[in-house]
């Protein structure tokens, strides 16, 4: 199972679905540290899984953090927003995915789970088993990419790297959206470099102390007006 939803009603959904298909045991990836993919974990522990996969970076941010982004799925998950129900617990997964990756046997499937740091976050991670990749938030279908913890910088030399290994017949399956391939990673990866550059320039344009980007500016960036303001944001908290 690669990530588990906003909470228990969006994981209860999931794990039914799931039950349709095969009676065998699950494991469970956490792609990164967003309520949306990882706060239905306690109901998918709840219904016997115990191999929970995260990143070291995604665990930290879990901890630290979890409790403070609970809103962010009020609208989806009220009970989980609360904290309140049996399984609205936050679970941080215990075994880390290092630097060297992960390989699991599943019987007639094999996974690789691995990351190539920064990007979407701080602890992204992949999940390939022959040629389907699974790319979390990395890669977005159908809306803008989400920039609130993101390394443009950083984000934009992966969806490179990722490019690169893909092969013509590679199915990539994003984090939100529909199944994509190759050719969609490098629309992502070019259009990023160019909103990077226009995004610099827009920053270089700045008066002297201040930062206020006007509605042109932001509308001349490929992400809407919120995500192109946090996208800004973060260029010149990384790179001020």
């Amino acid at each position: 199972m690669i990530d588990t939803g906003s909470g228990p009603r969006e994981a209860g959904g999931l794990y039914q679905a799931i039950r349709k298909i095969t009676d065998l045991p699950l494991v469970v990836v956490n792609t990164h540290a967003h309520g949306d993919h990882a706060f239905g974990n306690s109901y998918f522990a709840a219904h016997g899984v115990q191999d929970f996969y995260i990143s070291a970076e995604a665990a930290e941010h879990l901890r630290e953090r979890g409790e403070a982004e609970r809103q962010l799925v009020r609208f989806l998950e009220p009970e989980m927003a609360m904290g309140k129900g049996e399984y609205s617990r936050i679970l941080v997964p215990k075994n880390i995915v290092d630097e060297s990756g992960v390989t699991l046997d599943l019987g007639s499937v094999t996974l690789e789970i691995f990351g190539r740091g920064q990007g979407h976050t701080g602890g992204d991670l992949l999940v390939r088993s022959g040629n389907i990749l699974f790319t979390g938030d990395l890669v977005e279908q159908g809306g803008p990419p989400n920039f609130e913890d993101a390394d443009p910088f950083a984000w934009s030399t992966l969806l490179g790297a990722l490019e690169a290994e893909c092969s013509s017949d590679t199915v990539v399956v994003p984090g939100h959206g529909h199944v994509v391939d190759k050719e969609f990673v490098g629309l992502q990866h070019r259009e990023m470099i160019a909103a990077i550059r226009e995004g610099q320039e827009i920053i270089a344009s700045r008066p002297a102390g201040r930062f206020d980007p006007t509605a042109y500016q932001l509308q001349i960036l490929p992400y809407g007006p919120e995500q192109s303001a946090i996208f800004l944001q973060r260029l010149v908290e990384i790179r001020p």
